[in-house]
């Protein structure tokens, strides 16, 4: 009887983890959302569609105090009549002269939760590790440089 207890469990593990494993690795419901975005880059047209504000930046530190984070955010709303799913940020870090020293684009909404409907609005967060030293220190240059419906 205690043989079949270990067998038992460990069928059970072996079945839990196969479970797992398929839900983790195969297709999933919306995998296919990116490919199906109509993308408007046009800043012109973003400026109408999309509102960026409240950008501001806090320092944090890890867990060891080795590493100090940055932390961007601000708030996104969407002011077209279209239901937008994908938003991506251009930051760009400057030194005290205005050149840059960092420039990176980060998808900041995506369509995995809900899409953001006309009106809605929705906080994003960024962080950095290790800026250049010869960074300002001063909230990024921050644009819209991509928007999906």
């Amino acid at each position: 009887m205690d043989r079949r207890f270990v067998f038992s469990l460990g069928g059970a593990i072996i079945l839990v983890l196969a479970l797992l494993l398929t839900w983790s690795i195969g297709p999933g419901g919306d995998s296919d959302w990116a490919a199906n975005l109509t993308e408007m880059t046009d800043p012109a047209a973003i400026q109408h569609a999309i509102q960026l504000t409240h950008l501001s930046i806090a320092t944090s530190d890890t867990f060891a105090g080795n590493i100090r984070i940055r932390n961007i955010t601000g708030l996104l709303t969407n002011e077209s009549d279209k239901t937008v799913r994908k938003i991506d940020l251009k930051m760009t870090f400057t030194d005290y002269d205005g050149k840059v020293v960092q420039e990176s684009t980060h998808t900041v909404f995506a369509s995995q939760r809900m899409p953001l409907n006309p009106g809605g609005q929705y906080r994003f967060e960024v962080n950095f590790e290790n800026l250049p030293r010869t960074w300002n220190y001063r909230v990024p240059n921050t644009q819209i440089v991509r928007v999906g419906y």
